[in-house]
């Protein structure tokens, strides 16, 4: 079966879990976007390969990157973060949805092998503290690592790369302070030396978090690390 074949999620999957209406305009639909919703809210338009932020493209880099390259290989995303998009993320996160981690996990995996990106030798999720898992039940970033370990015959690990520091959310600091709190949140054991690793979170805004986890990775011995986010805050909605 080919990348372009192969289903984004199993309707019989989201039957006893959505009711059968798109969340954007309310048509039925066996999955949280009907195919319309999907086209025009999640299109797939050309990115900057290093962050995910939109560009002319396929392809380009965008100018921050070419100033400062991340320590990531690449990077892959499906839409951005703003309205009506921004609500699955809420939902997930604050409203205990995981299924929708698991749906963004599954068009992640679609995605990356309709772009033939290398495959990866291990997924990793961007861990929470221990007190945030507590509050939140779940890791959104594990949900969908395993969906993507799924659509690319990948194992998934969620224990090696540990959040050993709790703190300030990132999504409540502005972007200067990001870097600095969460600086030293991240630790690993593990060696992965050789290994290319793909790192797992569900939104980009600063690539404060994805830097500092993979910096850790890499120290570890990873050959390369590439990341994957459901979403990504576009550079004008930054606080």
């Amino acid at each position: 079966m080919s990348a372009r074949e192969r289903p984004i999620l199993p309707a019989s999957r989201w039957s006893a879990l959505w009711p059968g209406r798109c969340a954007h305009c309310d048509a039925r639909s066996s999955q949280p976007l009907c195919k319309a919703c999907m086209q025009q809210d999640l299109p797939q338009r050309p990115r900057c390969r290093s962050c995910g932020v939109a560009v002319a493209e396929h392809g380009q880099v965008c100018g921050q990157c070419l100033l400062h390259p991340p320590p990531w290989a690449g990077a892959l995303t499906l839409g951005d973060y703003r309205f009506p998009n921004d609500q699955f993320i809420l939902r997930m996160k604050f409203g205990a949805e995981p299924a929708l981690g698991r749906w963004f996990g599954d068009l992640l995996g679609a995605r990356w092998l309709e772009a033939g990106l290398p495959s990866p030798d291990l997924i990793v999720p961007v861990p929470l503290s221990r007190e945030r898992l507590l509050e939140r039940g779940f890791n959104p970033a594990w949900e969908m690592a395993r969906r993507i370990g799924h659509a690319l015959d990948r194992t998934g690990n969620a224990h090696d790369l540990q959040r050993v520091r709790h703190g300030t959310a990132q999504s409540s600091l502005p972007l200067d302070a990001r870097s600095r709190n969460i600086r030293g949140a991240y630790a690993c054991s593990a060696r992965w030396d050789g290994q290319t690793l793909l790192l797992v979170d569900d939104v980009m805004t600063s690539g404060a978090t994805l830097h500092e986890a993979s910096r850790v990775l890499l120290r570890q011995g990873a050959a390369a690390v590439w990341v994957a986010f459901a979403l990504r805050t576009p550079r004008e909605l930054n606080p």
